[in-house]
């Protein structure tokens, strides 16, 4: 019999578990070993904020199989070492090496398995499922479930660190909680940024995504922000962005709308400040021009949908 330590609020506590073996593998006594840090909180699903469950690392060995869990919350986590193979809807998912992998599904996955030489090591985090996750994760990552590699692991490792050690708290800060998530998101996003875009670009998209509230966001600012002069900005976007700076922006600040238009609490007056615009007209006249459509008919199509 296996024991997992489970850390809630910072007391640790023993927990009966037994391992899944492969048949015909000759397993050692600890095939798997994980600690969990639980938010006490209780999860209110009508709150319009980012809610966490759990803080976990752990440890398995090559040949440890779990079966049939995930699914109840939103998995983000980081591998450290070791290659995995996750089956769920029928299809095999493989993270190998150091990565970042995440999913979102609501449904669970039917087997995973640690196999190669190596143990899988991971420091992961759980989050509750709610609209404002939905459409905070999905600005960041279009894909319910991925594997990204990582330039600076060890800044994301930093970011789960600080999570795992507030999850330890008696009382852990929530709103400390969703800013070090938003960090985390951001910081896998950006790496990813940085294969492919000029460091300036990277700058630039940052500031903006800072900055979208803002109805004073202008080409004059984010030129200043990375360092580059107005023309060079205009030229950065049209070369790898396809696009002019002013349609990016309201591009973005659309697919907030998109998102934000999923939480019926908000008017639509309230969302346009939120997302940067200088009236509730202003945004109608934008989406309708895009998306041949009004955002009271697409908040209609969301919560009728045949």
């Amino acid at each position: 019999m296996q024991y997992i330590k489970i850390t809630i609020s910072g007391q640790k506590i023993k927990k009966r578990g037994q391992p899944r073996q492969k048949k015909g593998k000759n397993m050692s006594p600890r095939q798997y070993h994980e600690e969990y840090r639980i938010n006490p909180k209780p999860f209110d699903e009508s709150a319009d904020k980012i809610q966490f469950h759990c803080a976990f690392r752990s440890c398995w060995k090559p040949g440890f199989v779990g079966q049939s869990s995930g699914g109840r919350y939103a998995i983000y986590g980081l591998v450290k070492s070791g290659t995995s193979h996750v089956t769920h809807d029928k299809r095999t998912y493989i993270t190998r090496g150091i990565c970042f992998s995440f999913s979102r599904s609501r449904t669970p996955y039917q087997r995973a398995e640690s196999v190669g030489p190596d143990d899988l090591v991971r420091k992961a985090v759980m989050v509750h499922h709610n609209a404002f996750h939905e459409l905070l994760a999905s600005h960041f990552f279009p894909i319910r479930r991925g594997t990204l590699p990582l330039l600076e692991p060890e800044k994301v490792e930093r970011i789960l660190d600080r999570i795992y050690e507030e999850l330890g708290q008696p009382l852990p800060d929530d709103a400390l909680l969703s800013g070090y998530f938003v960090q985390l998101l951001q910081e896998v996003s950006n790496q990813q940024l940085k294969n492919v875009y000029p460091e300036a670009l990277n700058q630039a998209l940052n500031y903006i995504t800072a900055n979208l509230d803002d109805p004073e966001l202008s080409r004059e600012r984010i030129a200043a922000s990375c360092g580059v002069s107005i023309r060079t900005l205009s030229r950065m976007f049209r070369e790898h962005l396809e696009t002019s700076v002013a349609q990016y922006i309201i591009r973005a600040r659309l697919e907030q709308v998109c998102g934000m238009l999923a939480l019926p609490r908000l008017s639509i007056k309230e969302i346009a400040q939120r997302c940067g615009f200088s009236s509730a007209g202003f945004l109608t006249g934008q989406f309708r021009q895009h998306f041949r459509i009004t955002p009271k008919e697409y908040r209609f199509k969301l919560f009728h949908a045949e």
